[in-house]
């Protein structure tokens, strides 16, 4: 996104992107929701103000993803929980509907991680169980949650979600074309 901070771009008048996917989260949710700065940091606080949300800071955040998964996931396990449904802060297009399944499906299955999918592709949010908090430890630079998927050997449930699970907004493109084909804000 060049020098835009693409978490507080508006995704529609007066709303950041990362405020619409802490809104969905917490629509989606029983438990906490844990909001992971890095860059901006007190920009994007500002952009959550009056949302429930516990901030938890990752000094690392030049040295990629992973800082942000560890510190958000350790946060959570440190606090007592059982697992964490980990979000992407620029996927503000994630239907609740499919938080709800991959929620259902860690109810289900709660010592397994579960993987967001469409049309068999990964997609978000994703359930880490507490148990693999050594797992997650290990993730380096700019690789989150998916390459530990891939090379951890565990088995994975998958649910299949639907398309808009897996629209981020990494390039200035991305963010032109969400924007023009006029991507729901709310809702499913």
């Amino acid at each position: 996104m060049g020098a835009r901070n693409k978490l507080l771009l508006e995704i529609e008048p007066g709303v950041a992107v990362v405020r619409r996917v802490v809104e969905r989260a917490r629509a989606s949710v029983a438990g906490p929701v844990y909001v992971v700065t890095g860059h901006q940091a007190e920009k994007v606080r500002e952009a959550l103000a009056g949302l429930d949300c516990i901030f938890v800071h990752n000094p690392d955040f030049a040295d990629g993803l992973s800082g942000s998964v560890r510190a958000g996931f350790g946060a959570a396990v440190d606090a007592g929980a059982d697992g964490v449904i980990a979000f992407l802060g620029d996927m503000p297009f994630v239907p609740e509907a499919a938080i709800t399944a991959v929620r259902e499906a860690a109810s289900a299955n709660p010592g397994r991680m579960v993987q967001a999918v469409t049309g068999g592709r990964p997609a978000h949010p994703v359930w880490l169980p507490a148990r693999l908090s050594a797992l997650v430890d290990r993730l380096e630079g700019d690789h989150g949650i998916r390459g530990m998927i891939a090379g951890s050997g565990e088995e994975m449930i998958t649910v299949e979600v639907g398309g808009q699970a897996a629209v981020d907004l990494d390039t200035p493109q991305d963010y032109a074309a969400a924007l023009a084909a006029g991507k729901p804000a709310h809702g499913d």
